[in-house]
């Protein structure tokens, strides 16, 4: 026993000196968890903090005051919903967007930025005004309160819809063989992954969404197949009638109601979704700019947008912080050693039928861009590593990993990937080629983008206590070092070769 206990201690000395070396911060792996939409993630003391020897200078950038700046977002999101919206977030064109420009311009500002901002006319919105899901059958109503209208939506008529229910379990085209589903509400099972839109990734890839509408369904429910009765906000779905998302346990009370029922009288779907085409709204973009020593100079972009489904902490609450922290850092480089402007450019986002922030992006390309050496894009900064373990879902005490792309020049690659790795962030090992708010601009100069994109984007649940200040430290340190390293080039050395 002795023995064990010996070799014990000297696992856990060999650990921790090994640590030190490498700078890892060690922290208490047990910590105080905080509850957030059903799931419980660590405490921040619980995360691992990297920071490779030789970059203390970085430790000025601060996970904490980032943090900070997320949950004023997503307190911004809340106001909005506590105000009496049932379809809520920091959504485009509402008071809760007009809001986040005026917070994310004062604290540019703040942070030491010249700042502006452009007003934009935005055409019809859609918002759904209110709306309410029920289950019945002979003795009994349940309502579902996970159930959340897809983007785009349409409504129903006023009265709303009075309809059969019928489950096709992943939708498959084997699923509907014999399935009369004309008039129905169709239950489709989606079974999510990991990545840019993909929490109904099975209900797509398979056809099942189409297939739906094509076959005469009256609605579609998509059952989310995450442990848990979560909240969320789809787009891309393209359907011609009342479409919603619905949380897994909604999803068993169906499947329960379904089996229990007599035969002749299946479940009914009661629904009622009210949507409107809102016109006369704005929006706004919000600049800010640390100036170089010279008018003329050349300068790095910083794109952040600012619109979010539900609190939006990780999409995009986290980018729009690590943007103001940047400016605060770039700010404090006396102005007669900066080679290049510094310019953060708040969008309004993407989570919009118009892709508004993109779009403008694109058609201001050449005023965006000009004297542009080097684009970042600042989105999903942040978010702990949630996986399944049985049958739920966890947080763990680790950074979530996330998709990359670096358009450029070797020296350029080479740069970002001793950054990434020296402040400790977790990436998938091949660069997929995404762009973001980015998308329509990323190849017309050197680019580089980080995004995490785990499986509760877009839901109630991507609350700020889902982000460790660790993952905001470690993002925000790897961009400053990678544009402190490559303003030591010039524009032909990290343009692609």
């Amino acid at each position: 026993m002795g023995d064990v206990v010996e070799r014990s201690t000297l696992c856990a000395v060999v650990v921790l000196t090994c640590a030190v070396q490498l700078g890892i911060e060690p922290r208490p792996v047990a910590a105080q968890s905080v509850e957030s939409a059903g799931l419980e993630f660590p405490s921040d003391e619980s995360y691992l903090r990297f920071l490779a020897p030789g970059h203390d200078a970085y430790r000025t950038l601060d996970g904490d005051r980032m943090k900070r700046l997320v949950a004023e977002q997503t307190a911004i999101a809340r106001r909005y919903r506590d105000a009496g919206h049932q379809y809520w977030g920091r959504i485009i064109g509402t008071e809760a967007d007009h809001d986040t420009a005026s917070w994310m311009a004062e604290r540019l500002r703040q942070a030491g930025a010249d700042v502006r901002l452009e007003r934009l006319d935005l055409p019809p919105q859609w918002v759904p005004q209110s709306w309410e899901v029920t289950a019945s059958r002979p003795g009994e109503v349940v309502t579902l309160a996970s159930a959340s209208p897809t983007y785009a939506s349409p409504g129903t008529p006023s009265e709303g819809l009075d309809v059969e229910l019928i489950d096709v379990g992943l939708g498959m085209a084997t699923d509907f063989r014999g399935r009369d589903v004309r008039g129905k509400a169709v239950i489709i099972h989606a079974i999510p992954r990991p990545g840019i839109i993909s929490l109904m990734r099975s209900a797509t890839l398979r056809g099942a969404i189409a297939r739906s509408g094509d076959e005469g369904a009256a609605a579609i429910l998509i059952v989310i197949e995450l442990p848990g009765n979560i909240e969320t906000l789809l787009y891309s779905v393209n359907s011609a009638v009342p479409t919603l998302a619905l949380g897994s346990d909604d999803g068993a009370t169906l499947q329960r109601m379904l089996a229990d029922a007599d035969v002749g009288e299946p479940p009914r779907l009661g629904l009622r979704l009210d949507v409107q085409e809102v016109e006369g709204l704005t929006t706004a973009v919000v600049f800010g700019v640390v100036p170089a020593a010279t008018e003329d100079a050349e300068k790095v972009v910083i794109v952040a947008h600012r619109d979010a489904f539900f609190e939006g902490a990780s999409d995009n609450a986290a980018g729009v912080a690590m943007a103001v922290e940047l400016v605060e850092y770039f700010s404090q480089v006396p102005r007669s050693q900066r080679r290049r402007a510094v310019e953060v450019i708040g969008t309004p986002g993407h989570h919009n039928r118009a892709r508004t922030g993109q779009a403008w992006l694109e058609e201001n390309r050449e005023t965006v861009l000009r004297n542009a050496a080097l684009l970042f894009n600042a989105e999903h900064s942040a978010h702990a590593l949630v996986d399944h373990w049985g049958a739920a879902l966890h947080a763990t005490n680790s950074l979530g990993p996330f998709d990359w792309n670096v358009n450029g020049s070797t020296a350029l690659l080479e740069i970002a990937n001793r950054s990434f790795d020296e402040f400790g962030i977790p990436r998938w090992a091949q660069m997929r080629g995404l762009g973001g708010e980015i998308s329509r601009i990323d190849d017309l100069v050197p680019s580089i983008n980080l995004m995490h994109a785990g499986v509760l984007l877009h839901s109630n649940a991507e609350t700020a206590e889902a982000i460790p200040a660790a993952g905001l430290a470690a993002t925000a340190r790897a961009y400053a070092k990678i544009i402190d390293e490559a303003n030591r080039l010039s524009l032909s050395a990290l343009v692609s070769q």
